[in-house]
C-alpha cells in the first residue's frame, strides 16, 4: 500500500520531509477513504512479547550514551538476541528510541548476524548520519537515516564506531546548539 510506505519511510511521519507532494499523495488517499489507523496499528502495533522483552534488554543492557558527542549507541550481539528468539524484524526501530532522549542527536544501532555486523543510523536537525556512515562502515543513505555493515567482530565495530564519534565531535556539538 502507497500510504504505509510513506508512513514507514517516515517513520509514521516524524521524520524531517519538507516535500509536500508527499503530503499532497497524502491527502488524495484520505478522499479515498483508506483506514490509516487500522494501517498504523497493524504496523507498529502488532509486535511480539518477546520483541518487547529484548527491547527492554537492550536499552537497559546495551546502551551507551555520549553527552560530550551528542550521541548514543546501543547494540547486540548474537548472544544477547538468543534468550528473545530473535526474528529478523524483531529490531525494526530500537534505533530511534534514544533519540528522544534531551541532546541526543545521533543514534546508532549495531547489530552481530551470522556473517556480519548491521549498522543503522539516526539523527536529527542536520547531522549527516549519511556521511557517517559511509566513511567508518561503507553505507549511505538520507541524511537523518542510513545503514552500514562491518566485516569484523564486534568489539571492532564498537571501537571504529568510537573512533569516528571522536572525529565527528565536533560536528556534532555544532548541531545541537
Amino acid at each position: 500500500c502507497i500510504y504505509c510506505g510513506m508512513m514507514t519511510d517516515t517513520g509514521a511521519f516524524t521524520y524531517n520531509s519538507s516535500n509536500p507532494e508527499i503530503y499532497e499523495i497524502i491527502s488524495l488517499l484520505l478522499r479515498k477513504n483508506i483506514d490509516k489507523d487500522a494501517i498504523y496499528s497493524n504496523v507498529y502495533n502488532n509486535y511480539s512479547e518477546n520483541r518487547f522483552r529484548l527491547l527492554g534488554f537492550t536499552l537497559s543492557q546495551r546502551m551507551k550514551i555520549y553527552p560530550e558527542s551528542h550521541a548514543a549507541l546501543i547494540y547486540l550481539s548474537r548472544e544477547d538476541q538468543k534468550p528473545f528468539h530473535f526474528s529478523k524484524g524483531d529490531t525494526e526501530g530500537f534505533v530511534n528510541y534514544p533519540l528522544s532522549i534531551k541532546n541526543i542527536i545521533f543514534s546508532t544501532f549495531i547489530r552481530e548476524d551470522d556473517d556480519l555486523i548491521k549498522l543503522s543510523f539516526r539523527s536529527q536537525k542536520n547531522f549527516a548520519c549519511n556521511e557517517f556512515a559511509a566513511e567508518f562502515f561503507g553505507g549511505g543513505g538520507h541524511l537523518n537515516a542510513s545503514g552500514g555493515e562491518f566485516h569484523g567482530t564486534m568489539e571492532d565495530a564498537l571501537q571504529r564506531f568510537e573512533s569516528g564519534l571522536e572525529k565527528y565531535r565536533e560536528k556534532l556539538k555544532k548541531n545541537n546548539l
